[in-house]
């Protein structure tokens, strides 16, 4: 039987070699929050929520490593360095381990026991590495797990429990002869380290009942952690109380020469006979909490969660901190970029739109040198759950960012101003509270207001003018049910005529015309509206004027929009594609959670389980989708995306992280000397899209027919753009020589370029 186990346990330990996407993505994370930390070879080894960073005591230089480097993008449980072998080894909550050899690019994803399927998935964490004889025995939700160290593959697993059941291993230790393992729910048990039959559960004895988070051996003892409790047992049977401490234990590690004890607020350092030498605890300028310490080259480091690593020297020096430059945090919710910039907030609600209980966060700025600039929440005027970002078209350095609480925060030139609300504005709060005032989706016209969606409230819109004075637009007379039935108001987008449209909870698509007064709502499935879902979460314009709306279970389209003020039966169109040969409904009952239109008209589209798609502008074919396994997105559950205007980098938030994508788009040429125009003739046979490349940024490019007829037109953002031969996106243009007019900035310069099409 042992034989056929080990069979099993080699046939599913092939290593998966991670790929690198450095030369397309960029990864912005956040590694205040760290949970565990490791050294060796003079470098200190950090893991936040789902990346790594590695300081160097010696040169001071930081490193790290993401999923854009291969990591898997998991919560990481659990870090350790092994010198010997010079490896690095992660584990995840998941079950899922990634190895870095030495200096080596290459990540080892190792998946043999996230894909066993003999253990429940809340099982499988990795909870800590013990390393002894060239094997790392890995500590686990379900035992304890050997790992080859030299040939990279499993060995043995061992089920520890009564009757060899599983139990959630928390860390192991070895000491003399003997392994021993504690865990939450069988006690400590110990073997004979060298027993040949080890994986028999019957060799292992349970020397003392309970719970305990943590175990470790220092000289001839060992020590265990039982939630405050710190034991000690020289016998390693029966255990004494060795000190009592005033909060829960957190880590316990020893080096050979000294114990740490870490706790919340303290970790104490105890040297080989048990005498407590150094204690540090309420270090200045440092209160989040502590998780995890080692000491190196005289000083301790302390991992926290919520300012990085803390470095304190043994000899009394300047503390000081180790915090590679990243957002705020790891999981954004809403994002907006200008040229080279981008806005980040970290407010949230629930998918009924309660935002309580209360995010207290601050904004990050990703500015034009690449560095993050992270205003704190001391700094946002009280401001709670900031949810959605504007940025004026007409002066990028004022940003309005909604609170889902608060109002309206004014930030200008990075420091927030005003925060708008019920005592200085028209906003108001959700009837029966004096302060819950609820903004989301806001959005600039062409002559500078700003439009802001104020929900639960009868003055649904209201209007900030550039010259800072307030007015309401009341939806009570002409839309009631959108004041007494829907919980929140989502997106805002304001169309070229100035016609407004908003979506809403569970009440469709409303409309409201600025220039007539006049209010409209599409809404229903079937025999209403067509749409999948009343609750819509994302709308866009696209550069035809077709507005794209994005629902908790699905996509739709409705070419002309302003017929909604009109026509009260207008219905939205889905995207039918071919799939496998048979008609499928484009993003069937996928949660969209954001649509972004491109430079080229293509449609960014993000879902809650599905990752990214990248449309064409019809919607037709598929030009990328991303997700967790072909890309760096840390998760497929995106709740944001923004495109920089002038680069084409797109950047996603997920729950996970951030990451942006810069493949998309070429790069701008310095003139419109090399224009290139692909394929050219377009031939019959031919289906796809015709690109145009050589373009400076911020391009004009019209397409006519000889006669002069305007075919298309689209500003460029980066090198390229690319058109689908249809006029506007509707029909087919027919056979004939097409003219491509390209004109530059400033109309400074201009370049003529001819195509062909044969139908």
């Amino acid at each position: 039987m042992r034989q056929l186990y080990l069979f099993l346990i080699v046939l599913f330990s092939l290593p998966l070699y991670a790929q690198d996407f450095s030369d397309e993505w960029t990864g912005y994370f956040s590694f205040a929050t760290v949970g565990d930390i490791d050294k060796g070879n003079g470098r200190i080894y950090a893991a936040s929520e789902n990346a790594v960073f590695i300081f160097s005591t010696i040169n001071g230089s930081t490193i790290t490593r993401s999923t854009i480097n291969g990591l898997s993008g998991n919560s990481i449980s659990s870090i350790y360095y092994s010198e010997a072998f010079d490896t690095l080894l992660i584990g995840y909550e998941n079950g899922i381990i990634d190895i870095i050899v030495g200096n080596s690019e290459n990540v080892i994803t190792v998946v043999d026991i996230f894909n066993r399927v003999s253990i429940p998935p809340d099982n499988k964490q990795i909870n800590h590495f013990t390393e002894f004889n060239g094997f790392v025995y890995i500590s686990s939700g379900f035992g304890i797990s050997l790992y080859d160290l030299g040939q990279l593959e499993f060995d043995d697993s061992y089920f520890i429990g009564d009757n060899g059941s599983q139990l959630n291993i928390t860390q192991t230790t070895i000491l003399d002869d003997y392994i021993y393992a504690s865990s939450t729910d069988g006690g400590v048990r110990r073997a004979i380290v060298n027993n040949s039959n080890i994986i028999d559960f019957n060799n292992w004895t349970t020397v003392v009942s309970g719970s305990y988070q943590a175990i470790t051996a220092l000289d001839n003892t060992v020590y265990l952690a039982n939630g405050t409790q710190l034991l000690q047992s020289t016998t390693g049977i029966n255990f004494t109380l060795f000190q009592q401490l005033p909060e829960v234990i957190e880590d316990l590690e020893a080096n050979g020469v000294e114990l740490s004890v870490v706790t919340s607020n303290t970790v104490n350092i105890y040297n080989t006979g048990g005498t407590l030498i150094n204690s540090f605890s309420n270090i200045p300028d440092f209160d989040s909490d502590y998780s995890a310490s080692v000491i190196l080259n005289g000083s301790l480091f302390i991992s926290t969660l919520g300012s990085g690593v803390v470095r304190v020297p043994l000899n009394g020096n300047e503390v000081s901190q180790i915090l590679p430059n990243g957002p705020l945090r790891n999981d954004p919710f809403n994002i907006n970029a200008i040229a080279n910039e981008l806005w980040v907030v970290y407010g949230e609600y629930s998918l009924t739109y309660n935002p309580f209980p209360l995010t207290r966060e601050g904004i990050s700025h990703l500015t034009t040198d690449s560095v993050w600039d992270n205003i704190p929440f001391e700094d946002v005027l009280g401001a709670t759950e900031l949810s959605f970002i504007s940025i004026n078209p007409q002066n990028t350095s004022q940003i309005y960012i909604s609170s889902f609480n608060s109002g309206l925060l004014e930030v200008n030139d990075g420091i927030p101003t005003t925060l708008f609300d019920e005592n200085n504005s028209s906003l108001r709060p959700v009837p029966t509270t004096t302060d819950d005032v609820r903004i989301n989706g806001t959005a600039f016209d062409r002559e500078g207001n700003l439009w802001i969606a104020n929900a639960r409230v009868p003055n649904i819109l209201n209007r900030l003018s550039p010259g800072g004075q307030f007015n309401t637009v009341s939806f009570e007379n002409d839309l009631p049910t959108l004041v007494e039935e829907a919980n929140g108001i989502d997106d805002v987008v304001i169309a070229g005529d100035g016609r407004i449209y908003i979506g809403t909870s569970n009440q469709g698509v409303a409309g409201y015309d600025p220039n007539t007064g006049d209010f409209a709502r599409i809404f229903g499935e079937e025999e209403g509206a067509n749409l999948p879902n009343d609750d819509v979460r994302a709308l866009a314009l696209d550069r035809n004027g077709s507005l794209w709306i994005g629902t908790r279970r699905g996509l739709r389209v409705l070419f002309s929009p302003s017929s909604m003020f009109t026509n009260p039966s207008v219905s939205t169109n889905a995207i039918i594609i071919l799939q496998d040969g048979l008609a499928q409904e484009l993003l069937n009952d996928q949660f969209v959670t954001e649509i972004v239109v491109d430079g080229a008209n293509n449609k960014w589209v993000s879902t809650v389980d599905s990752g990214v798609f990248l449309f064409s502008p019809s919607g037709q074919e598929t030009l990328f989708h991303f997700t967790e396994d072909n890309s760096p997105l840390p998760s497929n559950n995106v709740q944001d995306i923004a495109l920089d205007p002038e680069t084409g980098t797109v950047y996603f938030a997920t729950v996970q992280g951030l990451v942006s994508f810069d493949g998309s788009n070429t790069g701008p040429a310095e003139n419109l000397e090399e224009v290139i125009v692909y394929p050219n003739p377009v031939r019959p046979t031919f289906n796809g899209e015709v690109t145009i490349e050589g373009l400076t940024a911020r391009t004009n490019v019209k397409i006519t027919d000889l006669t002069g007829n305007l075919v298309y037109e689209e500003n460029t953002v980066g090198g390229s753009i690319t058109w689908d031969t249809r006029a506007f996106g509707r029909h087919r243009v027919a056979s004939g020589v097409y003219l491509i007019l390209i004109t530059g900035p400033d109309a400074l310069e201009t370049q003529i370029a001819k195509l062909m099409i044969i139908r």
